[in-house]
Formats: C-alpha cells, sequence, structure tokens
C-alpha cells in the first residue's frame, strides 16, 4: 500500500512539474515573439513620463463639444446594450439544456461561441466598412457581440435554476412558453438585469474605443488630438473618460448589487441611470429610414469576401501567434502588478481605510481607460511594434484582476485567518498559510478568463500599430483586398474558439 500511494505522489509530481515546465516555456516563448526587453520598460518608461508632462496643463478650450461627444458615446453603448438584450434572451433560452430541444441546443450555442469570438472592434471596423461612419455602425458592432456574451451568461444562469418550480407548473398542463414565464423567468430575473447593467458598463467602455475606428463619440476625438499631437486636448479626453467610467461602475455595481442581495435599489442611482437611458433616447444614433439601403449594402460587402485568398496564410498564421504572444505577455505582466493591487484593496487584509480606498482607485482608473486608448499613448511614448501593445493591455487588465482579486480575498473564510493572527504570525505569514489556499483556484480561473479576453483585445492592437495581426487587417480593407480580410477574419476567429474552449476546459480543472 505504501508504494502504491508513493508511487502515485511521485506520478504527481512529475505531472505538476512537467505542466509548470510547459507554462514556464510559452511564458518565455511569448515574451520573446513580443519582442519585450525588460530595459525597454525602464527607456518606455521615461518617454511616457515625457509625454505625460507634455499634456499639462489640459486645454478645456472645447469642452462644449466634449460633453456632446460624450452623451454620443452613452448612447451608442445604451442602445447596444438594450438591443443587445433583447435578442440574446431567445438565443439563451434556446442555448440552455434545460429549456431547449436536442436539436437546437447545439446550433444555438454555436452562434454564440461565433457571435462571442469577433472582438467588437473588429466588428465596428467592418460595419464602417460596409455601411459607413458613423454612431450606426458602433451600435450594430456592440449589438452582435453583446448577444455573444451575454447569451452565454444568461444561458448558464437559465441552467442553473431550481428545476422543481419548472416541474411542478409542466405537470400541470403548462405550455413550454408558460413555464418560461412562469418559472424560469421569475427566478433568473434577478440575475438578468444584473447581467444588463453589467454589460452596458462594459458597452460604454468600449463605445470610447470604437471611435477609433470611424463610429463617432469620444473615441475619435481622442484618436484626433494623440494623432495631431494635441497631447493638452488628449488630456481632457481622458479625464472626462475616467469620471465617466468611474461614475457608471459604481453606480451599475450598487444597483447590482441592491438587486441580487434582494434590497431596494437605491433611488438616486436609479435616477441617475433613468436619465441616462432618457439621454440616448435624445442621441438616438439608429438611422431607421435608410435600414434597407445599408443592409443591402452590408450583404454585397460580406459576397465581395467569397472565396478567401490562402495564399498567404502562412504569415497571417506568424501574425496571429504574435497576436496571442501578446495576450499571453500581457496578462502575465498584469499578474504581477494585481497582486499587491487586490491584497491592497482587500479590507480584511489591510486595516487602513486611506490605503485601501487608494488602491480602488488605482485599479477603477486602469480599467477605465480602454486597452486600445492606452495602446495609442504607447505607441507615441515607446514607438510602434507589440511592446505597445502589451504595455497596454497589461496595464488595462491589470485594474480588471485587482478588483477581481480583492473581491476573491474579501469573501475567504474568516475562520483560518483569525486562528493564524492569534498566534502572532507577520503578515506575509498570515497570506501564505492563511489567505492563499483559499483563493489560488479562483484567482487563476480569473487569470484563465482574462487571458480569453486578452487575445481578442490583441488582435485589435494592430490597428493602431501595436503589433499583431489587426495592422494586416485594417491593410486589406484599406486596399480593399476583401478575400484577404476574410482569411484574416477565419485565421482570428478559430484561433479565438479555440483558445476559448482550452480556457474554459483549464477553468474547469481549476475549480
Amino acid at each position: 500500500m505504501y508504494s502504491l500511494n508513493s508511487g502515485v505522489k511521485t506520478s504527481q509530481r512529475i505531472r505538476s512539474f512537467l505542466i509548470v515546465l510547459g507554462l514556464v516555456l510559452v511564458l518565455a516563448l511569448s515574451l520573446r515573439a513580443s519582442r519585450f526587453e525588460l530595459h525597454k520598460l525602464f527607456t518606455g518608461a521615461s518617454q511616457s513620463a515625457e509625454l505625460v508632462r507634455e499634456m499639462f496643463p489640459p486645454d478645456f478650450s472645447n469642452f462644449l463639444e466634449v460633453l456632446r461627444l460624450t452623451a454620443e458615446t452613452l448612447s451608442v453603448g445604451f442602445w447596444g446594450t438594450f438591443l443587445g438584450t433583447l435578442l440574446s434572451i431567445p438565443l439563451a433560452l434556446l442555448s440552455a439544456s434545460n429549456t431547449s430541444n436536442r436539436f437546437l441546443y447545439p446550433i444555438a450555442r454555436y452562434i454564440l461561441s461565433l457571435l462571442r469570438a469577433v472582438p467588437e472592434l473588429l466588428y465596428a471596423l467592418l460595419f464602417v466598412i460596409a455601411i459607413g461612419l458613423g454612431p450606426f455602425a458602433g451600435v450594430l458592432a456592440l449589438i452582435f457581440h453583446t448577444v455573444g456574451l451575454l447569451g452565454k451568461f444568461l444561458s448558464e444562469s437559465i441552467e442553473s435554476i431550481d428545476p422543481r418550480p419548472v416541474e411542478a407548473i409542466r405537470s400541470a398542463g403548462a405550455s413550454p412558453l408558460g413555464a418560461i414565464r412562469y418559472a424560469v423567468l421569475p427566478q433568473v430575473l434577478p440575475l438578468f438585469v444584473g447581467y444588463f447593467l453589467y454589460m452596458l458598463d462594459h458597452n460604454v467602455r468600449v463605445a470610447i474605443a470604437l471611435g477609433i475606428v470611424g463610429v463617432g463619440g469620444l473615441g475619435v476625438e481622442l484618436f484626433t488630438a494623440m494623432r495631431t499631437f494635441d497631447y493638452q486636448r488628449a488630456l481632457t479626453i481622458i479625464v472626462v473618460i475616467s469620471i465617466l467610467i468611474t461614475l457608471l461602475d459604481r453606480i451599475s455595481a450598487k444597483i447590482r448589487g441592491d438587486i441580487i442581495e434582494g434590497r431596494a435599489v437605491n433611488k438616486p442611482y436609479l435616477l441617475v441611470l433613468s436619465l441616462l437611458g432618457l439621454s440616448s433616447v435624445y442621441f438616438i444614433p439608429l438611422e431607421i429610414s435608410n435600414l434597407g439601403h445599408r443592409m443591402v449594402t452590408l450583404w454585397e460587402f460580406i459576397v465581395s469576401m467569397y472565396p478567401p485568398d490562402f495564399s498567404t496564410l502562412g504569415i497571417y498564421v506568424k501574425l496571429m501567434v504574435e497576436t496571442v504572444a501578446i495576450a499571453i505577455s500581457g496578462t502575465f505582466l498584469a499578474v504581477l502588478m494585481a497582486l499587491p493591487l487586490g491584497f491592497g484593496s482587500a479590507r480584511n487584509i489591510v486595516h487602513l481605510s486611506l490605503l485601501v480606498n487608494l488602491f480602488r482607485e488605482v485599479n477603477n482608473f486602469l480599467r477605465a481607460i480602454p486597452e486600445i486608448v492606452l495602446a495609442l499613448i504607447f505607441v507615441a511614448a515607446v514607438g510602434l511594434g507589440p511592446f505597445a501593445g502589451v504595455l497596454a493591455i497589461a496595464l488595462h487588465t491589470a485594474g480588471f484582476l485587482g478588483k477581481f482579486y480583492a473581491e476573491v480575498v474579501e469573501n475567504i473564510d474568516r475562520k483560518p485567518l483569525e486562528a493564524i493572527e492569534a498566534t502572532g504570525t507577520s503578515f506575509l505569514q498570515k497570506l501564505r498559510f492563511a489567505v492563499l489556499p483559499q483563493v489560488i483556484p479562483l484567482f487563476n480561473s480569473y487569470s484563465l478568463y482574462i487571458l480569453d479576453r486578452n487575445v481578442r483585445a490583441a488582435t485589435t492592437m494592430g490597428l493602431v500599430g501595436a503589433g499583431g495581426i489587426g495592422f494586416e487587417l485594417i491593410m486589406s480593407i484599406k486596399l480593399f483586398d476583401y478575400q484577404r480580410t476574410a482569411t484574416i477574419l477565419m485565421v482570428v476567429i478559430s484561433t479565438i474558439m479555440l483558445i476559448d474552449w482550452l480556457s474554459f476546459y483549464l477553468r474547469r480543472r481549476t475549480l
């Protein structure tokens, strides 16, 4: 028996060693492929500091126009979320195993995976080419991606409901639609509302970035300011973006918390959200009158992409490898930054409120600025190439992971922590023996989710010269070589779907 147990333990150690060795090898190759060099961090830091100095003082001379563009950005985010949510509900019901049938279930899940695989910025770029500049292209881009992402969240919520009310109402002779109306929706409605608010928060951030490819709003103004070296005007826009996203994040988080925990929603927060909806109606970016013609133009664009041109497929695969390397390198740096940010933001670890609030504001700021906007800044600071993309993804992702890590740490079981504190151990020992064993599985899961997300983000870095396959994509579109565009999109979508599946598999194994 002893030798058997010993053999099993040895086998597990060898397996763990091989996994760690494989991860280290992948990381090393990714750092090399993304042209990451340690000395560039220091030279880049000095150049970035010089760029920041040139931004002061901010230029508020055009502030009213910035406010108008802010309203336009909010409108694009709101309508993309609202219409995307409406379309995602039937797909979510069809892709949930307990509300669908054997035939429609795999089809609906595949559609959601396909819609989710295309980054919002690529959707926007294609819609701008197909139907022209303006916020309508941005709304369509957000609708498509929202359906894919929110449909997945909603279907998982539906699959997790208590089946007993459904069985009871079906046994009383109710139709499938009646069971959904009276037994499914009442259970998932709080989560539906919470997910809607989360997507609204997310889509307003994305709407800012979409302006870079010509859908209007704050993004196009920031892109123009950076390209014309008007850094003082750029700082004004960045300040407005930070305030907007921070306010929206806090309002959304507060209302979601109240709904999920069954509390009455705070009326001032609800009033602000209602005003957002009303302003979005005023700045409505949907041009319904010309919709038929635009759909015909879109169809002609899709037809022009056939057949795909595979003559340079090898080059695109190589660039996609560089894109994945940018995502892996950026995620690695983000994890290193997020660990102190996460622990510093946890009130049960750091008992000084001022320090906790400082760490949380850093997380909010990093999360507020979209990756593509940070990439613009780093391209100006450190030059063209994948290294700018790595830094952009690392900083933005550190804000998300810092928030996720803090929430995990604050929800740990306090008993081991109190027990080890009673022995008079040091702060590091407390983390090592009472906190880390509880949080590592969820830390790993969140890091894998963020890596999956960052591969999508990395595909767009090339649009502003920050490396990866995005540059080839934008060039094929500018040259009207749409058959090459189709090939690049096939490489991007297949890679993202593969990584999405791999990330899901690994997350299940770590939890």
